[in-house]
């Protein structure tokens, strides 16, 4: 994963928890703002394997 991913990746999971807690969101939406880093690093992952070879 790029060194800038996860500061994006952290600052989504927080502004969608802020919604979350005004209401403006569903609940799931915060499992799936977390639930979303394992696919996005190996997404991440897959691409700079392929890069390399």
């Amino acid at each position: 994963m790029p060194k800038i991913s996860p500061y994006i990746w952290g600052s989504v999971v927080i502004s969608v928890a802020l919604l979350n807690i005004v209401d403006m969101l569903p609940d799931w939406a915060t499992f799936a703002a977390i639930l979303t880093l394992p696919f996005m690093a190996a997404s991440n992952g897959a691409r700079c394997r392929r890069a390399k070879s």
